[in-house]
């Protein structure tokens, strides 16, 4: 039979064994896989040599010793006697010419419901020591779909996760691995790397995420993708409370399920800023945006596009100083790529973006 029961205990339980038999001396009800393996009966021969009214059952070894349980027989087609002490049962009909047949008997008894210590039954409880007389110990072995866990689990009140909350400069990377949620507070003044550990069983979960910033820096958590991370090439950074990348363990290694990093702040601009009066080709050819303030008008001949291969220039028209004027800038075709007009930027927002390439400047 199977017992769920805490292995430290100083309660005793009933326990009940019903069975039926037959003249012949077989168990007959329960099956005898249901039953105690020392649960047996047979036919003895009694002092008249009748050997078809005796009937012996045994159960050693499965109530307490202490104790002698209670014995409950009847036959439906006889009267008869019995006797029964701590292990076994002998019944017997007065009469030689009977038969004792259609047995069925009831043992009620006590059972410990396991070891008895001097430690009373308190409730389940993991413990890395047997040591401390003040908690339950237990190696029984518990798990889902499985009688050997492999990951920790571990309830208080609601179930939920307990979370693994560690700083930026004290990352055990082992510790990953003991706990589905991982939150990083960043209170050091460095940037962290962290190389997951290699995955011992597939399937488990991990969960890394940025807690608390204390630090003025800006500091960065980097998942090193390139060692034991399957489908990512580049490494990904963490530096924004509530940044997280997901994962789940596959053939040794890791697949990142999602990652959730904050939009960056939007970047500020450099650009340039001059009068139309004042234009110079050096002033714009920086890579920067260049704003273009009308104060006269203003006619550009770019120079050899080849001389500035892959070279960008952007300008777009910024204020205009008498709009009485009509002043704009004027770029003539020379060297634009399919262009044989002029283009003119003479309103507020005009905007233009060419290219440098060897044959020369292409707008984009």
């Amino acid at each position: 039979m199977s017992y769920f029961k805490p292995l430290n205990s100083n309660e005793n339980n009933l326990h009940i064994i019903r069975a039926s038999i037959d003249n012949t001396g077989n168990i007959t009800k329960p099956s005898i896989n249901q039953l105690p393996p020392t649960f047996t009966a047979s036919r003895y021969i009694d002092l008249t040599g009748n050997t078809a009214n005796c009937i012996t059952i045994n159960y050693p070894s499965i109530y307490n010793s202490s104790d002698i349980p209670s014995v409950f027989v009847e036959s439906q087609t006889s009267s008869f006697m019995y006797v029964s002490n701590k292990t076994s049962i002998s019944a017997n009909i007065s009469s030689s010419n009977g038969i004792l047949s259609n047995v069925d008997i009831a043992v009620i008894g006590t059972k410990s419901s396991g070891p008895v210590f001097a430690v009373s039954n308190r409730g389940w409880k993991y413990s890395t020591s047997q040591t401390n007389d003040n908690l339950i110990y237990s190696d029984m072995l518990v798990g889902i779909n499985t009688d050997n866990p492999t990951f920790n689990l571990t309830t208080a009140g609601n179930i939920c996760f307990i979370p693994n909350i560690v700083s930026n400069g004290s990352i055990n990377n082992l510790n990953l691995l003991n706990s589905y949620i991982n939150i990083i507070d960043i209170d050091t003044a460095s940037n962290t790397s962290i190389s997951l550990p290699t995955s011992i069983n597939d399937g488990q979960l991990l969960n890394i995420t940025v807690g608390n910033i204390t630090t003025q820096n800006i500091n960065t958590i980097t998942l090193d993708t390139s060692s034991n991370i399957i489908n990512r090439i580049s490494n990904i950074t963490l530096q924004n409370s509530g940044d997280t990348v997901s994962l789940c363990s596959y053939e040794n290694s890791w697949l990142i399920t999602s990652v959730y990093t904050k939009p960056p702040s939007i970047p500020v601009i450099n650009y340039n800023q001059l009068n139309s009066s004042n234009y110079n080709f050096n002033n714009i050819n920086n890579g920067l945006l260049t704003i273009v303030n009308l104060d006269a008008n203003l006619s550009i001949s770019l120079p050899t596009a080849s001389t500035y291969n892959g070279y960008v220039i952007e300008m777009v028209i910024g204020n205009i100083a008498n709009i009485s004027n009509n002043n704009s800038v004027t770029l003539l075709p020379t060297n634009i790529i399919s262009r044989n007009s002029n283009i003119i930027l003479s309103n507020i927002s005009d905007k233009i973006k060419l290219l440098g390439t060897i044959n020369g400047w292409l707008i984009i």
